[in-house]
Formats: C-alpha cells, sequence, structure tokens
C-alpha cells in the first residue's frame, strides 16, 4: 500500500514539476485540432439548403479553457475545453419555415500539437427531438455519449489530413459500438479578389445504415486570405450519402 501511495505521489511531482515548466495560458483564443468542414456534425455556424426544400441550420461554438506550452519551438502544446452546437431542419412552407427537428450536442475536448501533427480527443453527449413543424413522424427516443479519438496532419494551414475512431459508449436506440471516421481538406495558396478556392471530404464507415460508409464532400469558395482561411466566410456546394444525419431519421 506504502509502495503505492509513494509511486502516486511521485507522479503527481512529475506532472506538476511538467506542468511548471510549460507556460500556462487561461481562455486562449485556439485549439489545435483544425475543424473538419466536411463532417456534418462539426462544431460551425452554417445554412445549408437541400433538394427536398429544406433548410439546415448549424449553431455552433467553442470555448478553450485552458492551454499549455513548452518554451522550445515545436514542443508538445494542449489545450482543453468545452463545445457545444445545435442542429436544427426546417421546412419551406410557402413563406415560412416550420421547424422540423432539434439535434442538441454538448461535450468536451482535449488536443495536442507537436510539429506537424494534431491530437484530439472528445467526449460528447447528443440527444434529438421532433419539433411541432414535423407532421406523419413518430418521435423515438435517442440520446447518444461516444467517445472520439483523432489523429491529424497539417504540413501546412493551407492542408489537413485526419482518421479516427469513434466509441459509442451509450446509445439510445441501441447501436454497434464502434465507428471509424477519415477525411481531409485543401485550401488553395491562389487567390483572386480575396476568393480562395477550396475542398473537403469526410468519410464515416457506420453500421447504423444500408447505405455504408457515410461520404460527404465540399467544394467552394472561402472569402478570406488564405492564412484566414479557417476563419472565412465559406460558399460551397455538400455532397452527402449515407447515414441520416437527422439523428431522429
Amino acid at each position: 500500500m506504502q509502495s503505492k501511495v509513494l509511486s502516486l505521489g511521485i507522479g503527481f511531482f512529475c506532472l506538476c514539476v511538467r506542468l511548471h515548466a510549460m507556460q500556462l495560458e487561461f481562455l486562449p483564443q485556439s485549439r489545435f485540432f483544425p475543424l473538419t468542414f466536411a463532417d456534418p456534425r462539426e462544431i460551425r455556424m452554417a445554412l445549408l439548403f437541400d433538394q427536398q426544400n429544406r433548410v439546415n441550420a448549424y449553431v455552433g461554438n467553442y470555448f478553450s479553457l485552458i492551454s499549455g506550452k513548452g518554451d522550445e519551438p515545436d514542443t508538445l502544446a494542449w489545450v482543453f475545453g468545452l463545445e457545444g452546437a445545435g442542429y436544427f431542419a426546417m421546412r419551406q412552407s410557402g413563406a415560412t419555415f416550420p421547424l422540423e427537428h432539434t439535434d442538441g450536442l454538448i461535450g468536451v475536448y482535449a488536443e495536442v500539437t507537436q510539429g506537424s501533427w494534431r491530437g484530439q480527443l472528445r467526449f460528447t453527449h447528443v440527444s434529438a427531438h421532433l419539433s411541432d413543424g414535423i407532421s406523419g413522424a413518430t418521435p423515438i427516443t435517442y440520446s447518444r455519449e461516444f467517445l472520439v479519438g483523432r489523429l491529424g496532419f497539417a504540413p501546412d494551414k493551407l492542408k489537413f489530413a485526419y482518421a479516427g475512431v469513434i466509441v459509442n459508449v451509450n446509445s439510445i436506440p441501441s447501436l454497434p459500438a464502434w465507428s471509424f471516421q477519415v477525411g481531409g481538406h485543401w485550401f488553395s495558396s491562389w487567390n483572386l479578389a480575396r476568393l480562395t478556392p477550396f475542398a473537403a471530404v469526410d468519410m464515416k464507415w457506420r453500421q447504423e445504415s444500408t447505405t455504408n460508409p457515410s461520404l460527404s464532400v465540399q467544394m467552394g469558395l472561402a472569402l478570406n486570405n488564405p492564412p484566414e482561411a479557417y476563419r472565412s466566410f465559406r460558399l460551397f456546394y455538400n455532397f452527402y450519402a449515407g447515414a441520416d444525419p437527422r439523428a431522429q431519421f
């Protein structure tokens, strides 16, 4: 028992020394793992208009709480924070847009970076609810908690590729535990009148739909200079095939 206490004490001391050697920042303005634009469940602000006269609204944001990094260039740095989002689908009915369903997401994330490599661990809760604008549908109880681990490579600010594993910790209704994800995006270094072409792709292997894997592809223009492409206003065409991103369906 004493040896276990001693080991824990030494480990905690080493962790404190490690943290002391780092520059800690509270409420940093950024996160290290770039946003994965083509992922239908990414944290973002967006409006999408589909072929069924439906408007999909995405409202989300993240708040980094604390980060740390060493004094030397290219040393390991980390960040921890909270994220949340709402996904809303409205159908067009004349001049009105009745709300059909609402999906809510809340979670925490921890990210690390060293050189061109990025790592991310997320724990997320998602629930889904039909709204009063729906007709001819029966609501189901939908709740899910899942753990996501992703590794990414960013050779520069304009290119990013990633792969990851998604583990359903708890799901109602019951779903297979394991899913896998790969994707990436590319922003052109060429721009004209502050218009930057870009493309993004995200693919998930999910055992919950007859169409598998789920594929999302984006192509469009970012209205900003390339170094600020991630913060830009983007216009794009999005192709999606696979499991319905609306959780109630």
